[in-house]
């Protein structure tokens, strides 16, 4: 009873701030929260979106409904992404750290950017298979956890990189463009 009622005046932000700093304290002592393994119906989803079904003539390749769904304007692009959610939040179910979260949703978040470039966009989904890769690193992350973490995080920093000199360069082609122009408009006035 003593209990229920320093739950009551602590309230909910009180609770998760606890939760939080509990989680905290067993990453630093290298335990692993949570840790469950993988349920089979997550790995047959993931079979079911990336590899489901034998294409003729290409020596064993193999493509999902997912890469099929992109097909479909809009609906399919969400279904498909919608589903590969389901395969992350297993992940999370099961365990996995925050990098490897996160990794998930950068392939899940490449896999249907690209799926939206009509019909090429279908076939970079059917070759990237975000659901496999999703699986596997859930599968890496549950078996090796530190491992999986560094190496989910050295992809995440080397995004950030990639879309920091990116958006440096767009802004560079930006202003180099409105100098010529500018430059061009002068010499036809001038």
């Amino acid at each position: 009873m003593a209990s229920t009622g320093v739950v009551v005046r602590r309230g909910v932000g009180g609770e998760l701030r606890q939760a939080a700093r509990d989680i905290r304290d067993v990453q630093r002592r290298g335990e692993v929260p949570n840790s469950r393994p993988l349920p089979d119906w997550v790995r047959r989803l993931a079979w079911l979106l990336d590899d489901a079904f034998a294409v003729p003539g290409t020596d064993g390749r193999r493509v999902g409904v997912d890469g099929m769904l992109t097909f479909v304007p809009v609906v399919g692009d969400l279904a498909g992404l919608g589903l590969s959610l389901v395969v992350v939040l297993a992940g999370v179910g099961a365990g996995v750290s925050l990098p490897t979260t996160l990794r998930m949703l950068l392939n899940v978040g490449f896999e249907s950017l690209v799926g939206l470039v009509p019909f090429g966009g279908a076939l970079a989904d059917m070759v990237y298979k975000a659901n496999n890769r999703n699986v596997r690193l859930i599968e890496q992350d549950l078996a090796d956890r530190r491992r999986t973490r560094r190496s989910s995080a050295a992809v995440l920093a080397l995004t950030v990189l990639v879309l920091a000199v990116g958006a440096v360069m767009t802004v560079l082609v930006m202003v180099a463009g409105v100098a010529l122009l500018v430059w061009f408009l002068a010499w036809l006035i001038g």
